[in-house]
């Protein structure tokens, strides 16, 4: 009986890890995305169609836990934000002061689930806020905003 238990707790944990980081690249993928900012940065790949090609993008995990002028840090992470955040707002829509996410999951923008994640809960909180404010707030999304966004 406790070994059965030892294997469940085991099989519990091995999914967990699996699921937590499935769909955020692996080693080649993350390499051929650091190639083709190299190439938007050359010169030789217009930012806007990485934005909208199916290559797998990624970035830098610390910008999720910091607040970052995008002028401000190096143009490699830079681009990288663009192309992520691009995909992201692509895909939300205000409705009724609310932002919706018109995807569910991260491999359909072929980024990060962690990024998708931080993004779907940053979303959620805004809502939240606007719903409990006593001031209503007014969230707002200007039509063009992901094409601003990679125009910066």
């Amino acid at each position: 009986m406790n070994l059965l238990k030892v294997n469940f707790v085991l099989l519990i944990g091995m999914l967990c890890y699996i699921s937590c980081n499935t769909g955020d690249g692996n080693k080649v993928e993350r390499l051929r995305a650091d190639s083709l900012i190299n190439e938007v940065i050359s010169g030789k790949l217009s930012l806007e169609s990485l934005a909208t090609s199916n290559e797998f993008m990624y970035f830098n995990e610390k910008y999720f836990h910091q607040s970052t002028d995008l002028n401000s840090i190096p143009l490699f992470d830079k681009k990288q934000i663009q192309v992520v955040t691009y995909r992201i707002y692509q895909n939300v829509k205000l409705v009724g002061n609310r932002y919706q996410f018109m995807v569910k999951q991260a491999k359909d923008l072929h980024i990060p689930n962690k990024a998708f994640v931080y993004y779907q809960r940053s979303f959620e909180e805004m809502n939240r806020r606007a719903a409990a404010s006593k001031d209503s707030i007014r969230l707002e999304l200007p039509d063009d905003y992901a094409s601003q966004l990679i125009e910066q």
